[in-house]
C-alpha cells in the first residue's frame, strides 16, 4: 500500500502492530520514519539507508527483526537520528558506519553486536549521543572518540570492553553522562575525566579499575552522580574537596586499606 504514496516524507506507525517486514518499494521522498514497537519482522536491509532524504530512522523494540547492520557502500550525508535498540540485530558493526557523517543520535542498545567498536566510529564529528550498551562488543575502546566533540552522552555499559580506558576526554568538554560500567576495564582511573566540566554523571562501577581515587574526581564543578563501585581500588586521597553538586557516591565493592579521608 505504501508504495502508493510517492510525495509521503512523515511516516509514523509507532505502537501499531503491523506484524511484517520492513516496507519495500516506498516512497524516496521520505525524511521521517517510525516503526518503534510494531512487531517488524525479517531482516534490516541496505537499501532501506539508500532512501536519499531520510534524516530520522526509528525502528527500536522490535527483537523479531534480525540480520545484520547492512554495510552501507556511499556515503548517506542526511541521516541525523537512527535508533535500532532492543532489536535482535547482530553481528559486528561494520567500517562503513563512519559514512553516516551528519548523525547527531545512534542508539544501538539491547542489540545483538559483537566484536571491537570500529575507529570509524570517530568519523560521527557531528554526534551528541551515542548509545552502545547491553551488546558484546569486545577489545579496547577506540581512541577515536576523541574527535567526537559534541558528545553530551557516551554509554557503553554492559559490554565486554577491556584494557585501559584511554585518554580520550580531552575534547569532550560537552560531555554530560558517562556510563562504562559492567566492563572489563582495567588501570588507574583516567585522568582525562578532570577536563569534563560539564560531566553530571560518571559511572564505571563493575570493572577491574584498580590504583588510588584521586581527590580531583570528587570536585568536577558539575558532577552529580559518581558511582565507582565493584571495583579494585586501594586508596582515596587524603583529602577530599568540599563538592556541593554531588547527591550519590558509590565506593562499596573495592580494596580500600587504612582510614578512610
Amino acid at each position: 500500500m505504501l508504495h502508493n504514496f510517492t510525495n509521503l516524507e512523515l511516516l509514523s506507525l509507532s505502537a501499531v502492530n503491523i506484524s511484517s517486514p520492513i516496507p519495500v518499494n516506498i516512497s524516496s521522498s521520505l525524511r521521517y520514519v517510525d516503526l518503534t514497537d510494531t512487531n517488524l519482522r525479517g531482516v534490516l536491509k541496505e537499501n532501506f539507508f539508500l532512501l536519499p532524504n531520510l534524516e530520522r530512522i526509528y525502528l527500536g523494540s522490535n527483537d523479531l527483526l534480525k540480520g545484520v547492520f547492512p554495510k552501507i557502500h556511499r556515503s548517506n550525508t542526511l541521516l541525523m537520528e537512527l535508533d535500532i535498540s532492543e532489536t535482535g540485530i547482530s553481528g559486528e558493526l561494520p567500517h562503513s558506519i563512519g559514512t553516516f557523517s551528519s548523525l547527531n543520535i545512534l542508539n544501538i542498545q539491547g542489540c545483538q553486536f559483537s566484536g571491537s567498536i570500529p575507529d570509524s566510529i570517530g568519523n560521527l564529528t557531528q554526534i551528541t549521543e551515542l548509545i552502545l550498551s547491553n551488546n558484546h562488543f569486545t577489545g579496547h575502546l577506540p581512541s577515536t572518540i576523541s574527535k567526537l566533540k559534541h558528545l553530551t552522552s557516551l554509554n557503553l555499559f554492559d559490554n565486554s570492553l577491556g584494557g585501559a580506558i584511554p585518554h580520550v576526554f580531552s575534547n569532550l568538554q560537552e560531555l554530560v553522562f558517562l556510563d562504562f560500567s559492567n566492563n572489563n576495564f582495567t588501570g588507574p582511573f583516567p585522568s582525562s575525566i578532570l577536563n569534563l566540566t560539564s560531566l553530571q554523571y560518571l559511572d564505571l562501577s563493575h570493572n577491574s579499575l584498580n590504583g588510588t581515587i584521586h581527590s580531583w574526581v570528587f570536585s568536577l564543578p558539575s558532577l552529580r552522580y559518581l558511582k565507582l563501585h565493584h571495583n579494585q581500588f586501594s586508596r582515596v586521597a587524603d583529602e577530599l574537596k568540599t563538592n556541593p553538586t554531588l547527591v550519590t557516591l558509590y565506593l562499596s565493592h573495592n580494596q580500600f586499606n587504612g582510614p578512610f579521608p
